[in-house]
């Protein structure tokens, strides 16, 4: 049986992560994506952005989550960490990827973190020519956060060059949608204190 002091201070962090979220969620939107072709590189280029109700710390937690990330980023099917800075400035992630249900992609990258704020990622390894970018976090109205997303990738698998376009502008909205989710998640179920749960 709780004691009742447990069961208070449950309900307590409960009452104020749905404040939270109820005063946020009016800000909630559709992502903004672009999908571009840079032809120096021969490489797509992604910016999509998307104000999200959680706070950074929560939508952070979830963009470094390497165990969850097959739920959060279409067409991933593993993510591990073969490398890990002590400190957690960095790590070098392993992931495969099933592109069009024909191609299994594998790549590895390394990551830096700066918790709240920003996480970089570039490749050193794996099947992909190119795979570089960054998540951007900054605090929103009403305790929200506002994620800029940037990227640049290329195969050195040929494909059809709208077949790897038309890819991302379907699968980047659907990515930015699962992040609102599950950080709103995060929230609902750890409180405020969302990056340690």
């Amino acid at each position: 049986m709780p004691e009742p002091r447990d069961i208070v201070r449950t309900v307590t962090r409960c009452l104020a992560a749905a404040s939270l979220l109820a005063g946020a969620a009016a800000m909630a939107e559709e992502p903004q994506v672009s999908v571009t072709h840079d032809a120096a590189r021969d490489a797509t280029q992604v910016h999509a952005s998307m104000t999200m109700p959680a706070p950074p710390m929560a939508v952070f937690a979830v963009l470094s989550e390497c165990e969850r990330a097959v739920t959060i980023v279409p067409n991933l099917v593993s993510c591990h960490v073969v490398q890990r800075d002590p400190a957690g400035h960095w790590d070098i992630r392993a992931t495969e990827f099933k592109l069009m249900l024909l191609v299994t992609i594998h790549a590895q990258t390394r990551n830096t973190y700066e918790p709240g704020k920003r996480i970089a990622f570039r490749l050193v390894g794996g099947d992909m020519r190119i795979s570089e970018g960054e998540w951007r976090l900054t605090p929103a109205p009403n305790g929200g956060t506002h994620v800029d997303y940037r990227a640049t990738f290329a195969i050195n698998i040929p494909a059809p060059r709208f077949m790897i376009d038309q890819a991302a502008k379907d699968d980047i909205p659907t990515l930015m949608r699962n992040v609102e989710r599950a950080s709103s998640a995060r929230v609902a179920h750890c409180g405020a204190t969302a990056a340690r749960c």
